[in-house]
């Protein structure tokens, strides 16, 4: 008889303990699939197809030579405006396929200045609708267009800044900034500065994204606010400002379990890690009456700092050259937190485990202590249900 207790007390075990694990195996499946909701994008997001020629082929002049042809034949400004737009695309998506191959790094800033020059021409022929602006209703249709794909190149962008080396890094950190500046030349020339802040708000709201999307496109917008001319830095700022009270309202009806969600995403998601932490400031003036939320958004904002500084320190020291960007942090064995096991490599060091380094500083075990405290009432209830059956458990094999 005990020989069955014991059987099926153990069993009772490895179910308990198995409902533990896929909790926290949801959890952060959730996590990841809204990471991608915010950064992935396809070549059907872009309105375009997906490329078969690529910029190092040798017959790559043949694709440039049929956009030159239908450039000259397309004499409506909208229209060409229009297809200079689509261009851009295509060469976006040409960058991000070279570098998911990982073709020749040469090959790859080359396809990065192509996809600049065609946002230069994009901006260029832009001015010459700029007088029919008002009363096409055309123009206004190009620019709701723009507005969405431009959102999402930002977001293409920022993600290949951390799958290429650093030395590519760079040169597609230029090309986006580059773009966001004749992003908000193209708004401001299109566009009554009076209606601006109507036309990007809901423009932002109509791009697919995750729950936590409005924490993306308040990046893009404080981008935005430094590079527009200064008669459209208002309405940028009181677009920000909705975005932000937007974000803000939904995050303190977060349940317990959804927040920690949001607090991994921040630390996951790519983007400019100084204008995230600065959204996560302007979220900690807003939630100082939360406690609970204010933690998070706290820790949140730790994490990032600590992530820039592990890249500050990697420049620094030099220790850059042939490493992607990716975040997938190791603990060196010189007590050191090192952005992926290849930075700890080309610093010589060997990695003693995964993740940030215990040593870093108190605040890392702080945040691990508080996650444990503020774990979910199931997942409460499940460990207590886990202790008891194992407890008896011992009782009987006692017996």
């Amino acid at each position: 008889m005990n020989i069955f207790k014991i059987g099926l007390l153990s069993f009772a075990v490895l179910f308990v303990a198995g409902i533990a694990t896929a909790q926290e195996t949801t959890n952060a499946t959730e996590v990841s699939s809204e990471v991608a909701l915010d950064e992935e994008v396809t070549p059907e997001d872009l309105g375009v197809s997906e490329p078969n020629l690529l910029p190092d082929s040798p017959f790559y002049f043949l694709k440039n030579w049929g956009r030159t042809i239908q450039s000259a034949l397309t004499f409506d400004s909208v229209k060409k405006a229009e297809l200079r737009e689509k261009f851009t695309n295509e060469k976006l998506v040409e960058v991000k396929k070279m570098v998911a191959q990982n073709r020749n790094r040469e090959e790859i800033e080359k396809a990065v200045r192509n996809y600049q020059q065609e946002v230069e021409e994009v901006a260029r022929v832009t001015e010459r609708i700029r007088e029919r602006a008002e009363e096409n209703e055309q123009v206004g249709q190009f620019l709701d267009k723009f507005i969405q794909q431009q959102t999402l190149h930002q977001r293409v962008l920022q993600k290949l800044e951390e799958q290429v080396p650093t030395e590519v890094a760079e040169k597609i950190a230029e090309a986006r900034e580059a773009y966001i500046e004749k992003f908000g030349e193209v708004i401001t020339r299109l566009e009554n500065k009076e209606n601006i802040q109507e036309r990007l708000e809901n423009n932002l709201q109509e791009i697919k994204g995750s729950e936590f999307k409005d924490f993306k496109n308040l990046e893009i917008l404080k981008e935005l606010e430094e590079k527009v001319p200064e008669e459209a830095k208002e309405a940028i700022r009181h677009a920000k400002e909705n975005t932000l009270r937007r974000l803000e309202t939904k995050i303190e009806q977060l349940p317990q379990e959804t927040l920690e969600r949001f607090k991994t995403y921040t630390e996951t998601i790519s983007g400019v890690k100084k204008r995230q932490v600065e959204i996560l400031e302007d979220l900690k003036e807003k939630l100082e009456e939360k406690p609970a939320v204010l933690e998070k958004i706290i820790e949140s904002t730790e994490g990032i700092r600590e992530r820039i500084e592990v890249k500050e320190r990697e420049r620094t020291e030099g220790n850059t050259g042939v490493c992607i960007q990716l975040w997938d942090p190791v603990c060196g064995k010189d007590g050191k937190t090192y952005s992926n096991s290849c930075f700890a490599s080309l610093a010589g060091v060997e990695v003693s485990q995964k993740g940030t380094c215990p040593s870093s500083g108190q605040q890392i075990q702080s945040r691990v202590q508080t996650q444990t405290e503020t774990q979910t009432q199931t997942q409460s209830q499940v460990r207590t249900q886990l202790e008891e059956l194992q407890q008896q458990l011992k009782q009987l094999q006692g017996q």
